[in-house]
């Protein structure tokens, strides 16, 4: 992932303003986000969006197919708490389904 993808961006509804904090903190999750999901699975982008609540997006590749995470929150440390228990829920999925799946 590139410094250019784990770039905050503003909300629909008055979002953050990208600065350089929040865009570091991005990048940090996005290092973060990625050691949780583990091999296999690659993240595409993280975004931050809202003041109260917060959300927090990320697009991950699994087994060639896109997948949204979403953590939310009422501060940033809650919704990434959220974000990397939701990416903690996709791996152990993903892992699932390659041992119990459709066999081929």
């Amino acid at each position: 992932m590139t410094e250019a993808e784990a770039m905050p961006t503003a909300g629909a509804a008055g979002g953050v303003p990208p600065t350089d904090a929040n865009q570091r903190f991005a990048e940090r999750l996005a290092r973060e986000v990625e050691g949780v999901l583990g091999v296999g699975i690659a993240l595409d982008e993280v975004s931050l969006a809202g003041e109260s609540p917060v959300s927090i997006h990320a697009t991950c590749l699994v087994d060639g197919q896109l997948r949204e995470l979403v953590g939310t929150g009422p501060t940033i440390l809650e919704a990434s708490r959220d974000l990397i228990r939701a990416a903690a829920e996709l791996r152990l999925a993903a892992a699932w389904w390659r041992l119990v799946g459709p066999i081929a």
